[in-house]
């Protein structure tokens, strides 16, 4: 199954990595496992699920997006 690209790249800042530019529900499950620390809280797991969701064809890649930024946003990441 092909990996659908978002309509709209989300740039994001950590703070120790600098700006990195996630653009599919491949790439957000990716950051979030690597960037996030709190992998318990509901917004990531949200996030994560629908990010899988989107992978497997069951959840549109845009409310991944939307999923994903609401984990980064808790998360107290920059979005530009």
């Amino acid at each position: 199954m092909p990996i659908t690209k978002w309509q709209e790249p989300v740039r994001v800042s950590t703070g120790t990595r600098g700006a990195e530019y996630v653009s599919s529900a491949f790439d957000a499950i990716i950051f979030l496992m690597d960037s996030c620390e709190e992998r318990s809280t509901v917004t990531f797991l949200e996030a994560r699920n629908a990010c899988r969701g989107a992978l497997a064809g069951s959840v549109d890649a845009e409310v991944a997006r939307e999923k994903f930024l609401a984990a980064i946003s808790a998360a107290k990441m920059q979005v530009h």
